[in-house]
């Protein structure tokens, strides 16, 4: 795509967010959360195009859905936002202790974003989105239904979506973001 096309997207992302605001504000959280968790997609779109333009992503061993795609690619970014300032910039030719290994690994894993990350990864967010906007017999034998969101759970998605949009432009994150994303939606041994 072109940084035309993406600024159309990004814009596209803010009205999605804008609506899902005025949704929250008038307590339709089930809604809010799915339209908000639209926005954050319409991001993860243009965070993709811009690793694909520098170099073609490599093909992940596990087939996704675009939407987790999507998702993915935002929660790696935040994962490397996350990296880059808990950890700075770590050389790779230095020879790293395995005690520094599990810590920073257990750090990830713990982390809000390491969360979001795990949480795409198995589907999670995708399914809570359909919950926000559908009603299926499955969800419901799930005990599952849109009067259990609430505004914390519409916020936590506007949060992500900003968080998002203020690192894309920080080419450490971009970079560290994509290196995790690569990895991220490969089965785990």
């Amino acid at each position: 795509m072109s940084e035309e096309a993406n600024t159309l997207i990004i814009e596209n992302a803010a009205r999605l967010l804008r609506d899902a605001k005025l949704l929250a504000d008038h307590e339709r959280f089930a809604s809010a959360f799915a339209l908000a968790v639209l926005g954050v997609e319409e991001i993860g779109k243009v965070v993709l195009d811009i690793w694909g333009r520098a170099k073609p992503l490599s093909k992940p061993i596990v087939r996704r859905t675009v939407h987790i795609r999507k998702q993915a690619a935002i929660g790696s970014l935040l994962l490397a936002s996350f990296a880059v300032k808990e950890f700075g910039d770590l050389d790779a030719e230095v020879a790293i202790a395995d005690d520094l290994i599990e810590r920073v690994s257990k750090g990830f894993q713990d982390s809000p974003e390491g969360k979001f990350l795990t949480h795409v990864g198995i589907g999670a967010l995708e399914m809570t989105k359909h919950i926000g906007i559908y009603r299926d017999d499955w969800l419901t034998a799930a005990s599952l239904h849109a009067d259990q969101f609430n505004e914390a759970d519409v916020t936590s998605m506007f949060e992500t979506a900003r968080r998002a949009i203020a690192v894309v432009g920080d080419p450490r994150i971009m970079r560290t973001g994509r290196a995790i994303y690569e990895t991220s939606l490969r089965p785990r041994r």
